[in-house]
């Protein structure tokens, strides 16, 4: 049986434009869910309240194995959304699991 594949992404958000991101990602990940059957999980995390954390914004994504991954990573979806953030963040970071 294949692992499942989770992502973890970390966003640097420019503070004027971080209300846009989070709408952005919020509507992506409601997206995946109800169009991607193999996207089991998608979660935007905010810590905005911890301190220090106001420009970070998280992302938790769960896939039932690397083919559903593959099909968002490839997905018109993913390609519209990328193009659309790149004036609001100032790096991103990505960490690919495998959940065992």
């Amino acid at each position: 049986m294949a692992p499942k594949i989770a992502l973890m992404v970390e966003f640097d958000v420019k503070p004027d434009r971080r209300a846009d991101f989070l709408a952005l990602m919020r509507g992506h990940a409601r997206q995946a869910l109800d169009n991607e059957p193999g996207c089991e999980q998608f979660d935007v995390l905010d810590p905005a309240g911890a301190e220090g954390e106001s420009a970070r914004v998280f992302l938790y994504e769960l896939y039932t194995d690397q083919a559903a991954l593959d099909e968002h990573l490839n997905s018109p979806l993913l390609v519209a959304t990328r193009g659309s953030y790149d004036d609001m963040i100032t790096a991103k970071r990505v960490v690919r699991c495998e959940v065992s």
